[in-house]
């Protein structure tokens, strides 16, 4: 029997590098997304998609959105979309897969450098406090899911070379390049290729774990 691999915002830049990094190693990959129609803060459209999949092998929540400015600036509405689209959605997207995983099965969450240092006004506060509640999730899902032999992981990534980039100006674009002590723009492909070895036999001891691939902005 082959693996099953779910991607949740699998049709973005990062959940579409993923997608296709399983996909070439010979997975079946179920794709949900925004994009396609699925809100994945929605435990029952996420029921509803997951009916007709028996079983998963690999879950990869890569789905989320940014907010912008400060806390002075805040926006009420901005700050629930941003949760829902980042925390909430990893919550339910949880909920409803990890009864499919198998054991030994791998879940991969996406926390971000802004949630490692604060964020900045670039993304804003809602971001930096979604993605540091990522990390709690994936803490504390590792330790409950750890007697089935599932392993909870997440990876927190600074900036990637994805549209979401696009919405930056070129100073603001300069800026955030000359903070990377690399000087290095994350590829999509690096991402998927380190979630692909978090799910790997290669680490089969590693749960509750965040791996910084952010070209050094945060050495923590």
């Amino acid at each position: 029997m082959g693996t099953t691999t779910l991607v949740v915002g699998g049709a973005g830049g990062i959940g579409g590098a993923c997608a296709d990094w399983f996909r070439d190693r010979g997975d079946d990959v179920v794709v949900l997304d925004r994009a396609l129609g699925l809100d994945a803060a929605d435990p029952v459209a996420v029921a509803t998609a997951l009916a007709d999949v028996p079983s998963l092998d690999v879950v990869v929540h890569a789905a989320g959105s940014v907010g912008r400015g400060g806390i002075e600036d805040l926006d009420l509405a901005q700050w629930r979309r941003v949760l829902d689209d980042n925390l909430t959605s990893a919550a339910v997207v949880a909920s409803q897969a990890l009864p499919k995983l198998a054991h030994g099965g791998s879940v991969v969450l996406f926390s971000s450098v802004n949630g490692r240092h604060g964020g900045n006004e670039l993304s804003g506060p809602a971001y930096a406090v979604a993605k540091a509640g990522i990390i709690g999730l994936t803490r504390h899902l590792a330790r409950h899911q750890a007697h089935r032999g599932v392993r909870v992981n997440c990876l927190a990534p600074g900036p990637v070379a994805t549209p979401m980039l696009d919405r930056l100006t070129d100073h603001e674009m300069s800026d955030l390049r000359a903070s990377i002590p690399l000087g290095h723009v994350t590829d999509p492909a690096e991402i998927a290729g380190t979630v692909g070895w978090l799910c790997s036999p290669a680490a089969a001891s590693i749960t509750g774990t965040v791996i910084d691939v952010n070209g050094g902005m945060w050495m923590g």
